[in-house]
């Protein structure tokens, strides 16, 4: 692999999950690696898990076990395809990352040094952690507003130039103002989710999946969560929130089921529809669709969308717990 290629993906990261996610992915991209995860190092030498595989794969069963051995025994520890490499400074291991090697592959030597240079970087940790949370909730009104509420608007006043004409046509102007009016009210409403605050995750999800079977859509819901740290909650209700907004919009679906489910340290996740589904690979990638994966990334998940024309279409996720 060209390590200045790395280092150039490397440069840009703003918080330490950001570091491993890129790297990560720099790897994969090259076919050096299958899949990867990553560990900091807490106090009392506790590995966290920053950065997890999306689904249950090979990888996951061996994970923290080769973890704790690379940080107990300060270096690299090989598995069969299987690689923990600690990340240390002096005597300090700062991280860890556990990689499933593609057949044949190597990892780059200069790896551990160019990630310590990325980590060490001055403030790296909290001006990224400010920044990523400010621009992505700017985002997501942003998005509220113009797909819901600007396109409601949109259409009362087209409505109501016709009705300058047309006087019958003021009953129907009035019901898209009023449609308009209940949009912002429902914005208020979800960006206040008071039942999440009160409820916890599983039953704001099982509430919120009722509006959706009122709209006709047969819903499938399997929620197995435990109570999580309120940025991980409101992070995967905006998710699976988006996924179900995508469905009712443009999938054209009759059933739609939802999967949340704790597994070690991990949470999976995944939504799937029956719609008409599309091709990821000449199809740009939505506002709504690039949101959700920087949810998950912020949280150092990993995030999949899988979908064929016909076939439907299903949004896949994992996060570290």
């Amino acid at each position: 692999m060209d390590c200045a290629r790395l280092a150039e993906a490397l440069s840009g990261a703003r918080g330490k999950q950001e570091v491993f996610r890129r790297a990560l992915a720099a790897l994969e991209a090259e076919g050096i690696i299958r899949c990867g995860e990553a560990y900091g190092v807490g106090e009392g030498l506790k590995l966290y898990q920053m950065q997890g595989c999306r689904t249950t794969c090979p990888l996951v069963a061996h994970s923290r076990a080769l973890a704790e051995e690379a940080l107990q025994r300060g270096e690299k520890v090989v598995d069969g395809p299987f690689v923990a490499l600690p990340i240390r400074q002096g005597e300090k291991t700062l991280a860890v990352l556990v990689l499933s090697l593609a057949e044949g592959q190597e990892l780059p030597e200069a790896l551990p040094a160019l990630l310590l240079l990325a980590l060490k970087r001055p403030g790296l940790e909290l001006a990224g952690r400010l920044l990523a949370t400010q621009e992505e909730e700017r985002r997501r009104v942003g998005r509220e507003l113009h797909d819901g509420v600007g396109s409601l608007l949109t259409a009362a006043l087209l409505t109501l130039k016709v009705a300058e004409k047309h006087p019958e046509k003021l009953p129907e102007a009035r019901k898209r103002v009023a449609e308009a009016l209940e949009e912002v009210r429902r914005l208020s409403r979800e960006l206040r989710m008071p039942l999440l605050d009160d409820l916890g995750l599983k039953e704001a999800l099982s509430r919120y999946l009722e509006e959706y079977r009122q709209h006709g859509l047969q819903v499938e819901a399997e929620l197995d969560l435990p109570r999580l740290p309120k940025e991980k909650e409101v992070a995967l209700f905006r998710v699976v929130q988006e996924a179900l907004t995508n469905v009712l919009r443009h999938a054209q679906a009759r059933r739609v089921s939802v999967r949340l489910w704790q597994e070690g340290d991990r949470l999976f996740g995944v939504v799937k529809d029956d719609g008409r589904g599309f091709d990821p690979e000449i199809t740009p990638p939505s506002v709504g669709l690039l949101g959700m994966q920087e949810r998950i990334q912020s949280l150092g998940g990993s995030f999949a969308l899988r979908s064929k024309p016909g076939q439907g279409t299903e949004v896949e996720f994992g996060v570290p717990l």
